[in-house]
Parts: structure tokens; C-alpha cells; sequence
């Protein structure tokens, strides 16, 4: 765990990426690493969180999510209480210590996914030479 808890603490996928697995996922876009960062081009992706059971907002100040799976929150949060609380600083969202000017809630279908991370092979496969393969290379 980092000093900010909702620092994460494995590799995750950025929005923008496919993830492993289908679901409702909150992504974060327009990143920059200070509030008032002067922005010269879009900034960058966060990992894109999730799957989640809902999202909801209050106010305008927090946004709250709830993960379907806890081993889920654990890997983006430290934590494996599935409910968590994103806080805004003025008009941006924090996560991981960054700041970003836009977020979206999304579902990704199971044909949007991409297979799951080869970890236990030295040299992981390329998808293209997955048994099932998706037309993804």
C-alpha cells in the first residue's frame, strides 16, 4: 500500500485498452500529475476501473463505486472492501495520486475483451495465437 490509498498497487488496464473481463467500467482521461498542470495535448489515460456493480455521484463532491468482485478492489485499491470513494478537487477527479478533466462510465461486452494477461509464461503469447482467436494481433 502507498501513502494515497487509492494509489494501486498492481498493473492494470488503461482506458482505452480491453480488459480481461466484461462489465461496467468508470475510465479516467485528461490525466495530468498536478491540478493546474498547464495542459499542451489531452494528458493521459488512467487504468480503466472496474468491473463495477454501480457508480454513483453525490453532489458533485464523491463519486462512489462498488466493485462486483472484492479481489477487484484489492487490485486497484489496497483494499478489499468493495465499495470505494473517489473525491473530486475542483472540477477534477483524483486517483492514484493523479488528477483527470474527464471520466465516463462504459460496458464492455465480451467480445470488447481482450484475453487475459500470460503471467506465468516467460514469454507470453501473442493473441493472435490464441485457440480463440478474436481477429486481435
Amino acid at each position: 500500500m502507498t501513502e494515497d490509498s487509492t494509489t494501486p498497487t498492481t498493473e492494470l488496464p488503461t482506458y482505452g485498452s480491453k480488459p480481461t473481463r466484461p462489465g461496467m467500467y468508470l475510465g479516467l482521461f485528461h490525466g495530468r500529475d498536478k491540478p493546474r498542470e498547464a495542459m499542451n495535448d489531452w494528458g493521459f489515460n488512467s487504468p480503466l476501473i472496474g468491473p463495477l456493480e454501480w457508480v454513483h455521484t453525490t453532489y458533485t463532491c464523491t463519486i462512489c463505486i462498488s466493485f462486483q468482485l472484492a479481489r477487484d478492489a484489492l487490485r486497484y485499491f489496497g483494499t478489499d472492501c468493495k465499495e470505494q470513494f473517489l473525491e473530486l478537487h475542483g472540477d477534477l477527479l483524483t486517483f492514484g495520486g493523479k488528477f483527470y478533466g474527464d471520466w465516463t462510465v462504459c460496458f464492455v461486452e465480451l467480445d470488447g475483451c481482450g484475453p487475459a494477461v500470460d503471467t506465468f509464461r516467460k514469454n507470453p503469447r501473442a493473441w493472435g495465437h490464441c485457440a480463440h482467436n478474436l481477429g486481435l494481433t
